[in-house]
This record gives structure tokens, sequence and C-alpha cells, in this order.
């Protein structure tokens, strides 16, 4: 069973939640024989990233390791064309970089969902 929910609130409330619900163990019949399980937690979040423009190719390679992070599942696809058009963003562009920041991402799907620029000041300031 899978069970999809949307959390807002403090942080640590939040977390603390979470950490609870993952300490959880259920009575599960694994192959005939009486097992525990313990309840998975997954998350599924929505991030937004900020940087500096002049640092978007560096920051998607390092996000995205070099390709488009496109979900691997081709049914979600549709899914996530729909949220970029919610957050009114744009699909990522082609980037080349040398650099990539050191980051841990094991174990990590991360989909690229979209982009978009800051809005500038009059001097040309970004406004991040």
């Amino acid at each position: 069973m899978h069970l999809y929910i949307i959390t807002r609130g403090i942080k640590h409330a939040v977390d603390r939640f979470i950490s609870e619900l993952q300490a959880k163990y259920l009575p599960f019949k694994y192959k005939g024989q009486d097992s525990i399980l313990q309840v998975s937690v997954r998350p599924i979040q929505l991030w937004e990233i900020v940087f500096p423009k002049e640092h978007r190719d560096v920051m998607l390679k390092t996000i995205l390791s070099g390709g488009t992070g496109e979900t691997q599942h081709k049914k979600h696809r549709k899914w996530v064309t729909l949220l970029r058009k919610v957050l009114g963003i744009e699909k990522i562009p082609k980037y080349e970089s040398e650099k990539c920041l050191p980051v841990y991402k094991e174990d990590i799907e991360i989909v690229g969902v979209g982009i978009k620029e800051d809005y500038t000041f009059e001097d040309g300031t970004e406004g991040i």
C-alpha cells in the first residue's frame, strides 16, 4: 500500500514526525513466515535552488550530473511537464561546464523540473 501526503510545518516538527514514523514496524507475512517490516518513508520533495545566473551551468552540472534530469519513469514525465506549467517555469536548457561542485547524490533520483530567471533591479542586480 502506498499513501501519498503533503506536509507543511516547522521543519524540525516535520522531521520529527518522519523520524518517528520510519521507526515503526508492522507485522508482515513474508514467504509464509511471520516477520516484521519497517514502515518505508520515501520523500518526494520539490525544491527551489537559488544561485547567481553566472553560475547556471556549473550548478546544473553539479545537480543534474551533465544530463537533463529527466525522470526514469516515463509515465511521470507528463506530471513533470504539468508541474512546470503550473509553476510557470521553463524546461531546463542545454548547458556545458567542465566544473562540478562536490555533493553527495548516491541513491537519489534527481528530476529536473525546470528553471526560471530572477527579476533584476534597475541597477542590474539579480533579485535572488
